[in-house]
């Protein structure tokens, strides 16, 4: 009895708990859903990615526009520019002519018509953004329209040099050639370029305004018709104006006339003619020279006749010949006077060698 009690006294007792519960099972994640979640993050990271680089790339190609006007502008801003510079240094000529030399006044001109010349084929040479393909003709051809303007601008006031004739009117009227460019371009190419810019979405870049010719009074009536008097009475731009009966020639026969001395008789035919020669001894051409003969008969008859050489170039000679003369009976055999006389033209001073008196024998053929 004893070792069982002692037996049963040193076991546990059966229904004793255990001392600490074994710890609960982790459960596995969802492989599935970490798989969405890591697509979702990769899918928002390309989102970002691409947004950026389309965001860069349209930045990108916003900047390359506005460049491209800002460029072209610039360029036609500098073209429009160079041509009103070259407007206020010819508003200074028309102005004051006599501040030049006639050498002086000639090459002023000429540089005024090559640097617009030169503004022109810059202009035609400009490479616009191609919405403005319309807007670039229209400034390029309004360019050119001026170096015309320029050119026949040139021409008459050399003209006016060496002709008192040139009106005011001729030179007034050229006015539309400089002025004319601006109107056009303030029509049909500020406003427009303008609206396209606007419509493109850019902001930031000026268009240049062309109205110096519209303003300038360069071609004002009253200026222009005070410029050319002053030229006229100006010495050194006119220069020397001058013409000289160089010889005398009696045709068809052939026969040169001399003012001293016995000259041959001259058979009078149906074709009885005096060739003159002129030779302009001034420094520009003169135009519309007159020519005139006169024949003084025994009897104290009169018979006379006229021609007219259309220009001279400075230094050359040119003839006419006088014909028609109606020769009566009475005069052949008998010396008679003939006459020549050659312009005076605009502006000549010395007309001592514009004149020649020759005695002539008339026979009849």
């Amino acid at each position: 009895m004893d070792s069982l009690e002692a037996g049963t006294t040193g076991s546990a007792p059966l229904n004793a708990p255990s001392s600490s519960p074994p710890p609960p099972r982790r459960r596995r994640p969802d492989r599935k859903r970490t798989r969405l979640q890591r697509i979702a993050i990769l899918a928002a990271i390309l989102f970002v990615l691409v947004f950026v680089l389309a965001w860069g790339a349209r930045s990108c190609q916003q900047s390359h526009k506005v460049d491209s006007y800002r460029t072209y502008l610039g360029a036609v801003t500098t073209a429009v520019d160079d041509s009103a510079a070259l407007g206020k240094q010819l508003d200074k000529i028309v102005g004051n002519p006599t501040k030049y030399s006639r050498k002086e006044f000639i090459a002023k001109l000429d540089e005024l018509s090559v640097k617009q010349n030169e503004i022109a084929a810059r202009a035609e040479g400009l490479q616009p953004p191609g919405t403005l393909a319309t807007e670039q003709a229209v400034f390029a051809e309004g360019m050119k329209v001026r170096a015309e303007g320029y050119k026949l601008l040139q021409a008459t006031l050399l003209a006016s040099l060496d002709v008192e004739t040139v009106s005011p009117g001729k030179v007034v009227a050229l006015g539309g050639y400089f002025s004319g460019p601006d109107a056009y371009y303030m029509s049909r190419f500020y406003g427009q370029t303008r609206t396209v810019m606007s419509d493109q979405g850019v902001s930031d870049v000026p268009v240049p305004t062309a109205t110096y010719y519209l303003t300038a009074n360069t071609f004002d009536t009253a200026g222009i018709e005070a410029m050319l008097s002053s030229v006229g009475k100006s010495a050194k731009l006119v220069g020397r104006h001058g013409v000289a009966l160089l010889s005398l020639t009696a045709q068809p026969a052939d026969i040169e006339l001399r003012q001293t001395g016995r000259n041959a008789a001259i058979p009078v035919t149906a074709d009885l003619g005096f060739a003159v020669m002129v030779q302009n001894q001034g420094d520009g051409a003169e135009q519309n020279v007159s020519v005139k003969g006169e024949i003084k008969l025994p009897g104290g008859a009169v018979l006379t006749q006229t021609g007219t050489i259309s220009t001279i170039a400075a230094g050359k000679t040119e003839s006419v010949v006088l014909k028609g003369f109606d020769i009566p009976a009475e005069a052949f055999g008998r010396v008679s006077t003939l006459k020549i006389t050659v312009g005076p033209v605009p502006g000549e001073r010395v007309t001592t060698n514009n004149n020649g008196s020759y005695k002539i024998l008339l026979k009849l053929q």
